[in-house]
């Protein structure tokens, strides 16, 4: 059984990271000082949907070392209840739903998009 993540990364920061951006880079690598790293079985589909062919190979490699977390009843019931209360759109409540429920802090650069969910976010200024 792999351990729990550290961080939950968000689609934002993994597509950041595989265009070669250096703060990025350095970011993931920081953060892989306190545990391991994941993501959001729906961030893990997003990138992959928007991988292009030649990027697969390599896409999937570092997806491969994330733990990808599951979306389940529990995360669909925050969502739900971020949404009604005019949370960002869907996708990004479970992912921050999962976030929550696992306890985990997000790192994303879209900080004004998960602000109003509860979520804990990782200060990415500066990276």
């Amino acid at each position: 059984m792999r351990p729990a993540p550290a961080y939950l990364l968000n689609r934002d920061v993994i597509l950041w990271h595989l265009r070669g951006r250096p703060q990025t880079t350095a970011l993931l690598q920081t953060l892989l000082s306190d545990g391991p790293l994941g993501c959001s079985v729906l961030s893990l589909a997003e990138v992959l949907a928007g991988a292009r062919e030649h990027e697969l190979t390599r896409t999937a490699a570092l997806l491969d070392t994330l733990i990808a977390l599951p979306v389940g009843a529990q995360e669909a019931k925050v969502a739900a209840t971020l949404r009604r209360g005019r949370g960002p759109g869907f996708i990004d409540c479970l992912i921050a739903a999962t976030a929550i429920t696992h306890k985990v802090p997000l790192v994303t650069y879209n900080r004004r998009d998960f602000e109003r969910t509860g979520a804990r976010l990782f200060d990415t200024s500066g990276w």
